[in-house]
């Protein structure tokens, strides 16, 4: 799978996860403080979900700008690229 066809099966994932959320929040219906929590956690995740496919979307759509940055994290200095980014944090947590 490349990365072009990849980045819409994303977007439509982030979508399907906010139903799902939503669904999994109305099972807890029958405590109302519960409900109250867990239906306005699901409201904030649908928004963070919706937002970025809005935005990121037609981005990509217009300028194909998330695929390039895909290719140059996968591509061959992808490795390389992430060790040097990740390095300093990770030696720390070891320390």
């Amino acid at each position: 799978l490349d990365v072009g066809s990849a980045i819409p099966i994303i977007m439509g994932s982030n979508i399907g996860t906010s139903v799902t959320n939503t669904i999994v929040a109305l099972m807890q219906a029958g405590e109302r403080e519960e409900f109250k929590r867990a239906f306005a956690g699901a409201t904030v995740h649908d928004c963070f979900n919706w937002l970025s496919v809005l935005v990121l979307l037609p981005l990509e759509a217009v300028t194909g700008v998330m695929r390039l940055i895909f290719n140059i994290v996968t591509g061959e200095d992808g490795p390389e690229l992430l060790k040097v980014i990740t390095e300093p944090l990770t030696k720390r947590i070891i320390q």
